[in-house]
Formats: C-alpha cells, sequence, structure tokens
C-alpha cells in the first residue's frame, strides 16, 4: 500500500514539473537552456522519456529512494523559472509605471509650452488689432494737418494704401487694407488731387475719396456761343480734362438716351454729331482726367435746367414759361429752334441782328409750302443760302483735312437743300434761342454784313428783293 502512494506521489511530482516546464517554455526557454547541466539535465531526461516510452515513471527516472526525490525538490534552483516570472512581470510593471509618469510629465510640459505660446500669440495678436483699430479711428496718428494727394487713374487699393501711408494719412497699411475689403470698398476711387486730414477715420478717408466734390484739381472753362463740339472737344483736351476723341465719341453715341429730349431726337442717324446744339454754352467746372460722360453730364443738366427747368414772363403770354413751351406753343419742336438758334448764332453782328435775321429766317421757310415763292413772286427762297452752313462740321475750308478737301460736300449745306439743315451747326446761347422763337414782323427775305475792322463793328444790310440784296452786297464789299 505504502509503495502505492509512494508511487501516485512521485507521478504527481513529475507531471506538476511537465506542467511547468510547458507553461514557461515561452517566455523563459532562453533562461531554462542557460541553467547549469547539473540541475536542467535530470529533470529534462526524466520528462523526455516518459513522453517517448511511456512506462512507468519510477522505473524510467531510475529514482531508487525517497532522499534522492527529496534532494531534487528541495533543490534552490527548482523555485527559479517561477522567481524569474515573477520578476519579469513585476519589471515590466515598473516599466510601464515609469513611461506613464514620463508621459504624464511630458504631457504637462507641453501644456506649459503651448498655453505660453498662446498667451504669447495673443498678446501679439491683440497689439496689433490694438494699433490697427486706433489707426482705423484716426487715434495716435501723427499731426500733419491736411496734406495733398494725388490719386492716379484706375487705381487699385494697393496703390491707393501706399499713396495714403506715405503721406502719413494712415498709419498701418493692412488694416486699411483689410477694412477696404470688409467693407467691399478696394474700388470706385476717384482719380484727381485731393487735399486730406491726416486725422479722418478709414470710412470718411474713402467716402472723401470716392467723391469728385472733394477734388481740388479744377478747371474752370468757358464755352462761348456758338461753339460747335468739335471746338469744344478741343478746348477740353487742351485743359487734361479728357481727351478729344472720347468726348466726340460720346456725344456721337446712345448712352445719354435717358435725357428724354436726346431720345427724342427725330433725325439723330442723319446728323454729323448726335448732341451738337444740346451742350449749353457756359461756364463750367471740370476736373483733369474727369470720367468723359460725367463732362458730357453737366452740359445736358445745365441745358435742361435752362430750356425745361426755368420760366420766364414773356411777351404776348399771359404767364410764364419755359423755352420748350414757348417752342410748342409757336408750332416748333425744340430740334427745329436749336436748329434756327444755331444758324443765327452763326450769322447775326450783334443782339439786335439776331431778331432781324430770326424775322427773315422765318420769312424764307415760310414759302416751303409755296415752293420757294414770296409775295413778290422772287423764289428759291426756300433754301436759306448761308455761308456758315457750307463746310460744317468744319469751321472753314482750311479746316478740312487735305485729302478730302477736294471732294468735300456738306449735308448741311442751305445752298444745296432746303429748309433747316439736319441740326444744329453749333451751341446756341440763349440769346439766339429767344431769337429763333420770335417771328418777327417785317417784308426782308435778304441780309449781309460788312466785316467789322478795328475801327467799327460790322454793319448790317437787309433787303426785301434780290435787286437790293446786290447792291448792298456791294456796299458789304463783297461784290466788286
Amino acid at each position: 500500500m505504502s509503495d502505492e502512494l509512494e508511487r501516485k506521489r512521485q507521478e504527481k511530482i513529475a507531471n506538476f514539473k511537465l506542467a511547468l516546464d510547458f507553461d514557461d517554455s515561452s517566455e523563459n526557454e532562453t533562461e531554462l537552456s542557460s541553467k547549469t547541466p547539473e540541475a536542467a539535465e535530470p529533470a529534462a531526461e526524466g520528462v523526455y522519456e516518459k513522453k517517448e516510452s511511456g512506462h512507468n515513471d519510477r522505473e524510467r527516472m531510475n529514482f531508487s529512494d525517497d532522499s534522492e526525490l527529496k534532494s531534487y525538490s528541495s533543490s534552490p534552483d527548482a523555485d527559479k523559472p517561477v522567481a524569474d516570472k515573477k520578476s519579469l512581470k513585476k519589471a515590466k510593471r515598473t516599466d510601464r509605471k515609469r513611461r506613464r509618469r514620463k508621459a504624464k510629465k511630458n504631457r504637462t510640459v507641453f501644456r506649459i509650452v503651448w498655453i505660453a505660446m498662446v498667451l504669447f500669440v495673443s498678446v501679439m495678436v491683440g497689439e496689433f488689432i490694438m494699433v490697427g483699430v486706433n489707426d482705423m479711428l484716426g487715434v495716435g496718428r501723427e499731426r500733419e494737418g491736411a496734406v495733398t494727394i494725388t490719386i492716379p487713374k484706375d487705381a487699385d487699393i494697393d496703390t491707393i494704401t501706399d499713396i495714403l501711408y506715405e503721406n502719413k494719412v494712415i498709419g498701418v497699411k493692412w488694416f486699411f487694407k483689410l477694412y477696404a475689403t470688409m467693407t467691399k470698398s478696394t474700388t470706385g476711387f476717384t482719380q484727381g488731387t485731393f487735399e486730406i486730414d491726416t486725422n479722418k477715420d478709414y470710412q470718411a478717408l474713402i467716402n472723401y475719396m470716392q467723391s469728385d466734390m472733394n477734388r481740388t484739381d479744377v478747371v474752370k472753362l468757358r464755352f462761348t456761343e456758338g461753339m460747335s463740339l468739335k471746338q469744344y472737344a478741343k478746348l477740353l483736351s487742351d485743359a487734361k480734362v479728357c481727351s478729344a476723341d472720347d468726348f466726340l465719341a460720346a456725344c456721337n453715341s446712345d448712352r445719354f438716351d435717358d435725357y428724354e429730349f436726346i431720345k427724342n431726337i427725330p433725325n439723330a442717324k442723319k446728323r454729323e454729331i448726335k448732341l451738337e446744339g444740346y451742350l449749353f454754352p457756359d461756364t463750367y467746372d471740370f476736373y483733369v482726367g474727369e470720367k468723359v460722360d460725367s463732362v458730357v453730364e453737366k452740359f445736358l443738366a445745365n441745358y435742361r435746367r435752362k430750356v425745361y427747368g426755368t420760366k420766364s414772363r414773356v411777351t404776348g403770354f399771359d404767364k410764364k414759361m419755359t423755352v420748350a413751351e414757348r417752342a410748342e406753343a409757336i408750332g416748333m419742336t425744340m430740334e427745329d429752334v436749336l436748329s434756327l438758334a444755331s444758324l443765327i448764332q452763326a450769322e447775326a453782328a450783334n443782339k439786335d441782328d439776331m431778331y432781324m435775321i430770326s424775322a427773315i429766317l422765318h420769312n424764307r421757310l415760310a414759302t416751303i409750302p409755296n415752293e420757294g415763292m414770296n409775295d413778290n413772286g422772287e423764289g428759291g427762297l426756300s433754301y436759306l443760302q448761308l455761308d456758315s452752313t457750307k463746310y460744317y462740321p468744319y469751321a472753314s475750308l482750311q479746316d478740312i483735312p487735305l485729302d478730302i478737301r477736294s471732294t468735300f460736300k456738306s449735308k448741311y449745306n442751305t445752298y444745296d437743300i432746303e429748309g433747316l439743315p439736319p441740326g444744329p451747326i453749333n451751341n446756341p446761347g440763349l440769346e439766339a434761342i429767344e431769337a429763333a422763337l420770335t417771328v418777327g414782323k417785317t417784308n426782308y427775305y435778304y441780309f449781309c454784313h460788312k466785316s467789322a475792322s478795328d475801327n467799327q463793328p460790322a454793319i448790317a444790310y437787309y433787303a426785301e428783293t434780290m435787286d437790293e440784296h446786290t447792291e448792298n452786297l456791294r456796299k458789304a464789299g463783297l461784290l466788286t
């Protein structure tokens, strides 16, 4: 019985050793293989012999007595694999804890550095923003009083900003551009010269530079009665207000048809220059490099005010009337009034002469229904025969370009056409318009002038018949 118990006891010990070897084989293979031969070989030999043969454990392992078993199981090397495994796990736990502490420390340092950087950047950005806001409000700028700046044509926001900064009108370039961008004010700046106070805020500066009213490069020009649009163009070009070609192109365009009196011109396509006669002669203020449409609109606005907006007392009418109302009252269109007035303006020697010439031209126009015959039986009177119309749109024969001079023929020539020309030949003033609206009572059908000299003004001659007119031409030195 005791032998049987002893055998089972030995089997348990062997099985325990076998299980221990298998459990630690993957982790401690190197450590077990490094054991001394004396400690490792008996255990390994016993185990492998058991696996290979399957015979009785006690017989195969050759353990002869209890002392040998006890000596093996109580050996100091017997517990070493278990101890090494525990130490390894403990070392791993210690290493993990060390890594966690290090990572936590690193995170703390990173947070401190990150917060410091954020605070630094915030302070810097805040300082920049504060400086920009102060400049936007005009606070803290160097006081220079008023400075004069010139903005070139089609200047962009970068150019505007540089000009303002160089003249100490603003102190922070990037903030001004940012403000202009955010307020959608990067365009629309007016070309010209401005006198600007350096204490203005950004919005006041932008508004100031986007208005022609604040410019100081003002050009005052006088356009006299009877000047043609070609002469207007030269005057404007010489003063650097706008180019002559751009001005004439605008005057011949349809860009001003929102003015009803321009839209209703009956024969616009037949005219040499569409707006001839409608740019009222007067003294005007322009700006150097002003937009051509703005230039034209100043003339048209003045014409509308004088013709349609101003009422005056007129002999023969019981109420004040505008020029347009008076034209309608005598059965004339403003187009005809302007055409007739331009002829009077070109031919008359003085104000009194204007009314005489007006009466003569009205008499001639009245013969058109009668095929140009008057009550005296003289014909051909429906042809007004005015020298001022022979070369229009040129002022004289010498003004016609050489390459077309010999063949040039004006469609305004009243020696060739009956009645009024297709449109005005110049821009008449109020006196000529008043004369054109006055249908005087006279029997004259002819007139001529003796040219003015240094000693005396021009002399006008009027005649009822062709014979009288021929004699007047001799008096005026126009016939030999």
